[in-house]
């Protein structure tokens, strides 16, 4: 730190912030960041992070209470709707795999899903974490609407009752696996409307023909991804 205090002429406290900030990065941070965009291990790695958070207390109660309050937020992968995706997280072992599955089961299937905002795990900032076998308690009747989405029926389901080892021979497995494995994590599409709305709010006075740029931009975005050589000779 006094290293720190003389090269960057700062304070000792404010060399002490950014030693602990490069630590956490270093152990924790950067591997979840580069995850994060993986479908399929998003429970998986919101959990660990979470249960990391909470063992890295001990060390630094400051840093470790920030981050857990802002992970309390985004616990989107861990509601009830995604974190049916460990499923198909390779990564984890079959049993619990496995285990993740039979929960599924023995609770009955919906005949129909309200619409509305998924609801986050009630887990306050002082809770155990139990990674990851944590990740079973949180399947709940809203871990079928993937399925129902996918219009998959008993037969197609066929796999459940399988072992995993034989899953990723059989069609309904493969099937939902590639689904989930092609979306793309991004940040919420409200978030992304606002700041579309916010850039160009301004261009045009009448609210019609803001309507129209609006459409227009989205568009444009669609079929021109980057400026680069390639996408240009595409037109």
């Amino acid at each position: 730190m006094q290293l720190l205090s003389e090269q960057f002429e700062m304070s000792d406290a404010e060399a002490k912030n950014v030693k602990t900030m490069a630590i956490s990065i270093a152990l924790f941070h950067s591997s979840a960041f580069l995850q994060s965009r993986l479908a399929t291990i998003s429970p998986a790695v919101d959990l660990k992070y979470l249960s990391m958070m909470s063992l890295y207390r001990k060390e630094n109660e400051i840093a470790a209470a920030s981050a857990i309050k802002s992970i309390l937020n985004h616990l989107w992968y861990l509601s009830e709707e995604l974190v049916v995706f460990s499923v198909f997280d390779r990564e984890l072992a079959e049993s619990l795999r496995k285990a993740l599955v039979e929960k599924l089961l023995s609770i009955p299937r919906p005949k129909r899903f309200l619409p509305g905002k998924p609801k986050f795990p009630k887990t306050g900032p002082n809770d155990l974490v139990e990674y990851p076998d944590q990740l079973i308690r949180f399947i709940g009747p809203n871990s079928w609407l993937l399925f129902d989405l996918l219009k998959m029926n008993e037969e197609q389901l066929d796999w459940m009752q399988a072992p995993v080892s034989c899953w990723e021979k059989m069609s309904g497995y493969k099937k939902a696996e590639a689904v989930v494995r092609s979306m793309e994590v991004v940040n919420d599409c409200a978030e992304r409307a606002v700041k579309l709305i916010t850039d160009f709010k301004d261009v045009v006075g009448n609210v019609e023909e803001q309507n129209y740029l609006l459409q227009v931009i989205e568009q444009h975005r669609a079929h021109f991804k980057s400026f680069n050589k390639s996408s240009l000779n595409s037109i």
